[in-house]
């Protein structure tokens, strides 16, 4: 079993000797990897290509001191046979990883898989018919789920052994050892004759176990009282296998006796050259692997939007395939920043990129535009007086008609990194400070403008996302997709709260028609800067951003707005100067 890795540079003849054509590019005298999969070759080796996020800039795996030329030198048993620990790690994380890349190849078998002329995913396996490596998991994990059948089968056989002991032979022909007068016999002469089929099935099942964790370092405790084809005795068998397991079959054999003969009849067809079922080789392979990580982030983040209508029956699957041909990454609904009786469409776009690498400009656009897409077309359902479905039982609402305010709409992206090689159970989720907050405006005072945009940074850590792609249930990632919901919202609120350079106020009016004739008298003046929530119809939210308003030169809100401290009372006194009869009472805004 070998490693490469995605955007490395191999000797080119090497990977002539290995794949043929196949699986890079070459530029001179190199090749480089411009796949990320698994290929089991017609020599019966195991190759990975793995992600170019575990590759360092100094050429390291990772924080190891391992080059990653090494990593295919060598076989990874011989290559860290002084680091059981890492051996370890890579016997959890290769089998992980091959099982994302059948979840995804599952997953886009039922979509379309080219995108434009690009084709995302490779294999020769076709829709019924299983890799090698789907082969071998499926024999461990029968082992591993049947352990009491075997524990409970070894004990009934030597049971029956020692019913069928023949007394006089075993007395006739071994000294016994006496324990407290009482005479002992390790070695009893039972009445057998015949050869156990059962017995040989048995025997032949444990030596493949054995084969298997020694050849492909897989995690399985084998004890069994039979002895075992090893070494260049199983090599031979692996040849003429096949023959002898079909001369044992039995008629009589039990459920899981079946399943085992039939087990090891599938293995060895695959393996046996001279099997008219054996294929030369398989493989699973991804061109782009950004398409697969963005699915494992889509898989825990996305609602679903297929079986989603308007209530004039547009599909709710143009918010993720805009007009202009662009896909989103990752789109869901939850409660709006600023009201929980709302909800708004979060947009996140997933980013893939080498180990410490940073989200290029370019990105930083395309996502402003994804976001102001989205807008519009819930704009566009808004003015045909078109409701949109909830899946939160929330009011889904971009714009507040009477303010003609828009609510805050949240972006994201999300970048797969490897903090802890360890870790494959905690999210750590978390926002990258360092990279700040994007921003985009065209009145940069008005927060509540359709053209005023926000990006969060985040950073996931990659191994969870692959462990739960792989092994979550639905109902683990409901509860997961609700915790990362929770934290997008807590964070966006933290940053208009506390770094936005925005301050919150709350007019409070005697009724909603008060609110109204307000409203319509300081248009002008308040226009991108209030908005109205549903759940308090009869106040109104200000931003203020009195850095930017200072340097204003016309509709300088501060003429009109006044915050001081009075010392005397200890607390703020707000004024709003204006000839409208209507007077609010002002106080902070509380999120």
């Amino acid at each position: 079993m070998k490693i490469l890795f995605e955007g490395a540079k191999y000797n080119i003849n090497d990977l002539k000797s290995c794949f043929g054509d196949k699986f890079y590019h070459q530029i001179g005298d190199y090749g480089y990897i411009d796949v990320v999969g698994y290929y089991h070759s017609n020599d019966n080796q195991l190759y990975y290509f793995l992600p170019k996020l575990f590759i360092t800039e100094e050429e390291r795996f990772l924080d190891t001191e391992i080059y990653y030329l090494d990593f295919f030198k060598f076989k990874i048993e011989e290559l860290l046979k002084e680091d059981i620990t890492l051996l370890n790690w890579f016997r959890k994380f290769l089998i992980l990883f091959y099982k994302s890349l059948s979840e995804y190849k599952s997953r886009v078998d039922d979509k379309i898989i080219h995108l434009g002329e690009t084709l995302q995913l490779s294999s020769n396996i076709g829709e019924n018919e299983f890799t090698f490596l789907d082969l071998v998991l499926t024999i461990l994990n029968f082992y591993k789920k049947n352990s009491d059948f075997f524990v409970f089968y070894i004990k009934e056989q030597e049971t029956k052994k020692h019913k069928k002991v023949n007394w006089n032979k075993t007395i006739r022909k071994q000294q016994p050892v006496f324990i407290n007068s009482y005479p002992i016999y390790d070695n009893l002469n039972t009445k057998t004759k015949v050869v156990n089929n059962d017995e040989v099935l048995m025997t032949y099942f444990y030596s493949l176990l054995n084969y298997l964790k020694d050849e492909y370092k897989v995690d399985i405790v084998i004890d069994c009282p039979y002895t075992l084809i090893k070494g260049e005795r199983f090599k031979d068998f692996l040849d003429n296998g096949l023959y002898k397991i079909k001369k044992i079959k039995n008629n009589y054999y039990s459920d899981k006796l079946k399943a085992i003969y039939n087990l090891l009849i599938l293995f060895f067809e695959r393996t046996f050259v001279g099997s008219i079922k054996n294929k030369n080789n398989d493989f699973i392979v991804v061109k782009h692997y950004h398409n697969v990580f963005e699915d494992m982030i889509d898989k825990l983040l996305s609602d679903s939007f297929s079986n989603r209508k308007t209530s004039n029956g547009i599909s709710l699957n143009h918010l993720k395939n805009n007009k202009d041909g662009k896909i989103l990454d990752h789109l869901f609904e939850f409660e709006s920043i600023l009201d929980n009786d709302e909800s708004i469409f979060y947009i996140g776009d997933s980013k893939y990129y080498k180990h410490n690498s940073s989200i290029s400009e370019n990105s930083v656009y395309k996502q402003f535009t994804y976001a102001k897409n989205v807008i519009q077309y819930n704009i566009d359902l808004l003015h045909e007086n078109i409701k949109i479905p909830s899946l939160i039982n929330k009011n889904i609402r971009y714009r507040d008609e009477v303010t003609e305010g828009y609510s805050i709409s949240p972006n994201f992206f999300i970048q797969g990194v490897i903090k802890n090689i360890n870790d494959f159970e905690n999210h750590t989720l978390i926002q990258n400070i360092e990279k700040g907050t994007e921003k985009s405006a065209h009145f940069k005072e008005r927060l509540f403008d359709r053209d005023t945009l926000f990006i969060n940074y985040y950073e996931i850590n990659f191994l969870f996302v692959l462990n739960a792609y792989t092994n979550y249930s639905q109902d683990n990632i409901i509860e997961i997709r609700n915790t990362f919901k929770n934290i997008f919202k807590t964070h966006f609120k933290s940053y208009f709260k506390n770094h936005s350079g925005f301050d919150f106020y709350e007019f409070s009016f005697k009724n909603e028609s008060d609110l109204r004739e307000f409203v319509d008298f300081e248009f002008r003046n308040l226009t991108g800067r209030i908005i109205r929530t549903l759940s308090q119809p009869d106040k109104l939210i200000l931003a203020i951003n009195f850095n930017r308003e200072s340097k204003l030169k016309e509709k300088n809100l501060l003429d009109r707005f006044k915050v001081r401290n009075n010392p005397v009372a200890k607390q703020k006194e707000f004024m709003y100067i204006s000839s409208c009869p209507i007077i609010p009472s002002i106080k902070d805004y509380e999120f």
